[in-house]
């Protein structure tokens, strides 16, 4: 099972990782960690992939001496 890219653009910054999908599970990695979600109906694997990985972002950037 290969990964697909996934980027979104936060503050003027591209932020990238990989997500892959196992079952009903997809989750997303990147150099700072990583977040799983179940995926549900109607949800495009990218558009979760996106909300997953700004979760990440969000989350590494409100950790002290973060250099995001």
């Amino acid at each position: 099972m290969s990964g697909h890219a996934v980027h979104i653009k936060l503050d003027g910054r591209t932020y990238s990782g990989t997500y892959k999908v196992d079952r009903k599970i997809l989750t997303v990695t990147t150099s700072y960690g990583k977040k799983s979600a179940e995926i549900g109906h109607r949800v495009a694997h990218e558009t979760l992939a996106h909300q997953l990985l700004q979760e990440l972002v969000q989350e590494e950037k409100s950790r002290k001496g973060s250099t995001l």
